[in-house]
């Protein structure tokens, strides 16, 4: 199994901008604030899109799933 350190670790932009984002992002991932009990995440790559132009669409996707990921383990932590 190789263990990636530092130094091979990609995606520095979307690392950048993460906390903001999922500053920006928190309401369309909790599904309280939903339709129905539901998230809205299908609009999280858009807002992305809309506050990061500069982002590209794969950083955008490694974005949006990493979100989902940190939404998912901060919320079973509580």
């Amino acid at each position: 199994m190789e263990v990636r350190t530092d130094g091979q670790r990609r995606y520095h932009r979307v690392r950048a901008v993460f906390e903001e984002a999922f500053e920006l992002c928190q309401p369309l991932l909790d599904p309280h604030q939903g339709i129905a009990g539901h998230a809205l995440t299908h609009h999280v790559p858009l807002r992305v899109r809309e506050h990061f132009p500069d982002l590209t669409q794969e950083e955008v996707l490694v974005l949006f799933v990493a979100l989902r990921a940190a939404w998912t383990r901060r919320r079973v932590r509580g």
